[in-house]
């Protein structure tokens, strides 16, 4: 005869399940045990490092020539060529990154946190009252410089879901001239709004007077 399970086992069954979902959740540093940051409020800058030694800054950007954006959605971006810029300032909480800046015409501050991030796209934040809820997302580690050419990128290593190899600088589609921050770039990254044929490598790391690499 077979047995038919109370409401009770059910919602304990419901229950474990759903749990171990949120807990299966992966935290940004899990891959760096040892030398990963989770927690950074020391306000740092954020560059990129081309494989041919060239080093820009990085932005939030609205990907919009205008202005004046009113943008509720940005986007790591270079700090040149991502459209109008909205702040270049950043710190990490519970692995997650928050961007201080302005994208409106009063020009006061607003919080933005890292949104998750997907192969193939580009590196989003939104407004949020609460900076805590950059966590949420837990992609993102500090991670020491290891490397036997650390001399070349002189800082921690901004990492994402356990690579800082990952990362890439690709003109958009839609305007050409603007690029974007895109991670494991790949020919579906079109879906994304980006050109694959014009991504470059680059490692992204942390600059900050704190560091001692920022004058």
């Amino acid at each position: 005869m077979l047995s038919i399970p109370t409401l009770p086992t059910v919602l304990l069954f419901v229950s474990s399940a759903f749990g171990a979902a949120i807990l299966k959740r992966d935290n940004g540093c899990n891959e760096w045990p040892s030398i990963g940051i989770q927690d950074n409020n020391a306000s740092f800058e954020l560059w990129a490092h081309y494989e041919s030694r060239v080093t820009i800054p990085l932005a939030l950007t609205s990907f919009s020539n205008s202005s004046i954006s009113n943008s509720t959605k940005t986007y790591l971006a270079p700090n040149d060529l991502g459209g109008a810029v909205i702040g270049n300032l950043f710190t990490l909480q519970n692995s997650g990154l928050v961007g201080i800046g302005s994208s409106n015409s009063s020009g006061d501050n607003t919080t933005w946190i890292s949104n998750s991030i997907d192969a193939g796209g580009p590196a989003p934040f939104s407004i949020s009252a609460d900076a805590n809820e950059a966590g949420i997302a837990e992609d993102y580690c500090e991670v020491t410089n290891t490397d036997p050419h650390g001399p070349l990128i002189n800082g921690p290593l901004l990492g994402v879901q356990g690579s800082t190899a990952d990362w890439a600088i690709c003109n958009r589609l839609d305007i050409p001239v603007l690029q974007g921050v895109v991670f494991k770039p790949a020919s579906f990254s079109s879906d994304y709004g980006f050109n694959f044929s014009t991504c470059q490598n680059v490692t992204i790391y942390l600059r900050s007077t704190a560091l001692g690499n920022l004058s």
